[in-house]
């Protein structure tokens, strides 16, 4: 599976090699994760309703010094997996250039309007949550969408542009004047 990333969450951590004779044990070998959080001042809130991650492996075309450079780019996956009561997405490497993604990784906060979380139809058949932190009526959701998937806020529908680099409002082109 070929993923686009979108956007990222809010929350980033590493975990090191455990060999600490190597020098570069921090650099070289690192896991980078990524998911989503809160900010409430200084702080950091998880309040998963979805609790998951995405996996960045370092020496596979990651840069955590500058992750902004990801987003656009391409990274093969084999899909999110449940392991512990959690939502894993392990980005192995990138793919190469102007590959056709098969799904893409978006990012959502109440910027987006607010989403009726426990209703059914937020989001259509084919979203899968990797992880959702919502408290009170903040949020913020790291989702995987396929191309004509969408997602349902009191702003409107949302889904992948047309051509498939930024996630958009859809609005219906109405025939008024016809």
């Amino acid at each position: 599976m070929r993923i686009r990333v979108i956007g990222f969450g809010t929350n980033w951590w590493s975990v090191h090699s455990r060999d600490l004779e190597d020098s570069f044990c921090f650099r070289r070998r690192a896991a980078w994760f990524n998911s989503a959080g809160l900010r409430s001042g200084r702080r950091l809130r998880l309040c998963w309703v979805y609790p998951g991650q995405v996996r960045f492996n370092q020496n596979f075309g990651f840069d955590p010094e500058y992750p902004m450079r990801s987003v656009g780019k391409s990274f093969v996956s084999q899909g999110p997996t449940m392991m512990r009561g959690r939502t894993h997405l392990l980005l192995s490497h990138m793919a190469h250039n102007g590959v056709v993604p098969d799904r893409y990784l978006v990012t959502m906060t109440q910027d987006h309007g607010h989403i009726s979380f426990s209703s059914r139809d937020w989001m259509s058949g084919g979203v899968q949550p990797i992880s959702v932190s919502l408290r009170g009526s903040c949020f913020e959701a790291i989702l995987l969408l396929g191309e004509e998937d969408w997602i349902r806020t009191d702003l409107g529908t949302w889904m992948i542009s047309q051509d498939g680099h930024r996630f958009v409002l859809h609005t219906l082109k109405s025939n008024a004047f016809s």
